[in-house]
């Protein structure tokens, strides 16, 4: 038996070919992956598959479902976006992230007697990929390549607030071709504890930094933001004219209330709070006894629907999307379970149409995915829900199937996007 991969060694969002030869025709043999996040080595993640050989003793990853197993469907990266917890806590999997060493993933394929090894390398940058930290003006880290004269990029991270959960996108999209400043704005030393009452003019300090940076001086300046990071960067589009693209996984058409359980808006411009939807904190906890009621996963988005329905602020609560001047490309599932950005996302569509706005705008969705969107073959994918008591978890949404297909394929239009 011969267990054939490629490539040995790749960056992190790369696609590996995994196919094994030699075995006896009809032949039976399964595939073991396992591995640990570099800044998480006390939490195993693991997968498995079986397969049945072709008649020449051939299993190719790429064309055949496996019998049983993790997954159930054709995918030559099934095996590795498929891994689940094995032991450990998801929770420290979101702590201390760094991206300076490797994940290293062990396969292993065994058929009777036979069993076949091998370990693949994974970076989290290019060699030739540096960065800076900086706690001065704000909080954040700047991926960049010495010399270049490539694009700018900053990312906007969402309602978990701590910089390093950015770390690996930012350095992935740095190794494209970018140059990546990764902003974090609440959650960090020095920064409000609580995604509320943010200040813009945070952001402006990002900009003018930018602008004094040699490598980034005189240039336009895209976002890649997610989730509530969405939501404040369509609001900075709608703002600051030198925005050119904009690329928002699961954002929203709407600033909603800042995320402390207080009747307070998420930001705030010269000292003013932006006009924004109230969500009742009652709505949350009924919701969450109908779900443990009726024993199905309880998420968010019932309460942001909520919200909407009952505000009567619609209007001035509504990102003025239409002033902006930059191009958009937005990504939503529709089994989001976190808030409604599908119907967000349809109604900033729409806001564009009836404005003729004047710049290239386009919406994508995944029929079965959730609210996770982050880089490909990180984060497992499968652990989109997360048991909080007993009878009750908590679900981001979507399908194993739907989650990792949305997050390759937003993947890689989104880099298609920011390299035009």
């Amino acid at each position: 038996m011969k267990l054939n991969i490629q490539a040995i060694t790749a960056l992190c969002d790369s696609k590996v070919d995994i196919s094994i030869s030699e075995l006896p025709p009809y032949g039976k043999v399964n595939l073991k992956a396992s591995m640990y996040l570099p800044w998480a080595k006390s939490v195993r993640l693991e997968s498995a598959a079986s397969f049945t050989a072709d008649g020449n003793g051939c299993v190719d990853l790429s064309k055949q479902k496996p019998d049983s197993g993790s997954y159930d469907y054709i995918d030559s990266m099934g095996l590795i976006s498929s891994v689940r917890i094995a032991s450990g806590k998801l929770d420290d999997i979101s702590q201390n992230i760094f991206v300076d060493d490797s994940l290293f993933i062990d396969i292993t394929a065994d058929s009777g007697k036979d069993r076949a090894s091998a370990r693949l390398e994974r970076l989290f940058k290019s060699p030739e990929i540096k960065n800076q930290k900086i706690n001065d003006e704000f909080i954040g880290e700047f991926f960049y390549t010495e010399g270049s004269d490539y694009k700018t990029i900053v990312m906007i991270g969402g309602s978990g607030g701590e910089l390093g959960a950015n770390l690996p996108i930012a350095s992935l999209l740095a190794s494209h071709g970018f140059n990546v400043l990764t902003v974090a704005y609440f959650n960090e030393k020095g920064l409000p504890p609580k995604l509320a009452e943010i200040p813009l003019e945070y952001f402006e300090k990002v900009f003018a930094w930018l602008g004094n940076n040699s490598l980034t001086a005189n240039k336009e300046i895209y976002l890649h933001c997610t989730s509530k990071g969405g939501e404040m960067g369509l609001i900075l589009a709608s703002r600051y004219p030198f925005i050119k693209k904009v690329a928002a996984f699961a954002p929203h058409a709407y600033c909603f209330q800042g995320l402390n359980f207080k009747n307070v808006s998420s930001w705030t411009y010269k000292g003013k709070p932006l006009p924004y939807i109230r969500l009742k904190n009652g709505t949350i906890f009924a919701n969450m006894l109908t779900c443990f009621i009726k024993n199905k996963p309880f998420g968010y988005t019932h309460t942001y629907k909520n919200g909407l329905i009952n505000a009567k602020n619609k209007e001035d609560a509504r990102i003025k999307i239409e002033t902006a001047s930059a191009d958009l490309l937005l990504f939503a599932g529709k089994q989001d379970n976190i808030w409604n950005a599908y119907d967000g996302c349809v109604e900033i569509m729409e806001t564009l149409r009836k404005s003729n706005y004047q710049h290239k705008y386009e919406l994508c969705t995944y029929e079965n995915a959730g609210h996770p969107f982050y880089a490909p073959y990180i984060i497992p994918a499968g652990e989109a829900s997360m048991k909080v008591a007993p009878r009750m978890t908590f679900s981001t949404g979507g399908t194993l199937k739907g989650n990792v297909e949305a997050q390759v394929d937003s993947w890689e239009k989104m880099l298609e996007f920011f390299i035009k």
